[in-house]
């Protein structure tokens, strides 16, 4: 797919007034991602903490709320998240210290 026409279809369903649903969110965070490469940042590794903050918000839109979601994903989905948060983390010199029990 054209990335300008998912830009344009994307805008076209932001500017409505239905709610967004998960599909629309996660597009939202896809092209975000992408057009961090036209910002210049004063830090570099902040352009790589968003694209992957994005990421995880993405797919965690996918996986927990689309019509065909099963909350049995969960516990993978919240795994997966934390792991590439702490990815992120990691490449700035900190980790996720505790996991909640």
């Amino acid at each position: 797919m054209d990335p300008s026409d998912l830009r344009a279809g994307l805008a076209e369903r932001l500017a409505g007034s239905d709610p967004l649903d998960a599909e629309t969110f996660n597009a939202a965070c896809f092209m975000l991602s992408r057009s961090l490469e036209e910002i210049e940042f004063s830090v570099p590794e902040a352009a790589a903490l968003i694209r992957r903050l994005l990421r995880v918000c993405g797919r965690v839109a996918i996986d927990t709320g689309t019509a065909s979601a099963s909350a049995d994903v969960w516990p993978n989905t919240r795994e997966m998240a934390l792991a590439w948060i702490d990815e992120a983390l990691g490449e700035l010199g900190y980790r996720i210290s505790e996991k909640k029990q």
